[in-house]
């Protein structure tokens, strides 16, 4: 038998970590669930995705914020995105700010608007994430956003629930990107060319095992990734939508309600979004959860205890 470590810094950080919201995944906008195949996938229903972000930054405060990822609500404290939208010189809190409850990319378009903006006090990212030095390795593309205050839930903004720890999809499961994203003008940028509303494309997972031969993605892929898209250029959807950071989410069907639940963030794709055999690739969600509860639990400890 294996003994516990039950020491009362662990009893502690296990005592920290704040409960996931129990009415996550449940949008009160009922979001379009069609399958069109098109090149930019769909404008989304206003608000139906509610727990997307709009990860917004400027480098210096005479600058206009600008989107630069997306994230996705998992608590009324913390957004859930990849580790590259922090790469340097972005990876100052103070640079962020996160923004909730949008639709159309200017807030003018939204009549009423239902957006908030949160600001930052804390970034954590996925210590084996090394792309910055290594660019054949985008593992580990995980971060966490700790928010300077609660989230109000409303109508518009909502959390989404996580997986189960180690869930893996089968093949062909259906489920949606979404974001501003644009096909055009993103390679290197750091604030991409966005679209002007909130778009969502239907993404079917594609097996590991086919996701990893050599003509597909092969030894860039890695267990804690999911590939996910149609596999040949002419059925023309990928994440490229969806924007770095952003939600991949799943319906699931549970003994008394339907939920959503993020599978997966947002990763890399083909440069130029569509290409054959290249399906876009999103971290797993579902290889980090003791990762995210882990380093929640000690954002929580190091901000109650150390830093005071």
């Amino acid at each position: 038998m294996v003994a516990l470590d039950c020491s009362p810094l662990i009893l502690l950080l296990w005592l920290l970590f704040p409960a996931w919201p129990a009415d996550c995944g449940s949008p009160a906008v009922t979001p379009s669930t069609a399958t069109l195949r098109v090149v930019n996938g769909v404008e989304a229903v206003p608000h139906s995705w509610p727990w997307q972000v709009s990860m917004q930054a400027t480098p210096m405060a005479a600058i206009p914020y600008m989107h630069g990822c997306g994230g996705s609500l998992i608590h009324e404290e913390w957004i859930l995105t990849a580790a590259h939208c922090f790469m340097m010189p972005l990876n100052n809190p103070t640079f962020w700010r996160m923004c909730l409850g949008k639709h159309h990319m200017n807030s003018s378009g939204d009549v009423p608007s239902a957006e908030t903006c949160y600001q930052v006090d804390g970034i954590v990212r996925h210590p084996g994430f090394v792309y910055e030095t290594d660019r054949g390795d985008i593992s580990n593309d995980v971060a966490l956003v700790h928010l300077a205050r609660p989230v109000s839930m409303t109508r518009e903004i909502s959390p989404v629930c996580m997986p189960a720890p180690g869930a893996v999809l089968p093949a062909g499961t259906p489920c949606y990107v979404t974001g501003w994203g644009d096909e055009k003008g993103r390679g290197g940028n750091l604030f991409p060319k966005v679209s002007q509303q909130l778009n969502q494309a239907a993404l079917p997972v594609v097996d590991f095992g086919t996701c990893s031969k050599p003509a597909y993605w092969w030894d860039v892929l890695r267990p804690s990734m999911i590939c996910a898209g149609y596999e040949s250029p002419d059925e023309l959807k990928s994440a490229c939508q969806g924007d770095s950071g952003g939600p991949f989410v799943c319906q699931t069907t549970g003994a008394t309600k339907s939920s959503w639940e993020v599978h997966g963030i947002v990763s890399f794709g083909a440069q130029g979004c569509i290409k054959d055999k290249k399906p876009s690739v999103f971290t797993r969600v579902s290889a980090f959860s003791g990762w995210i509860e882990e380093n929640i639990r000690k954002f929580i400890y190091e901000r109650a205890f150390l830093h005071n």
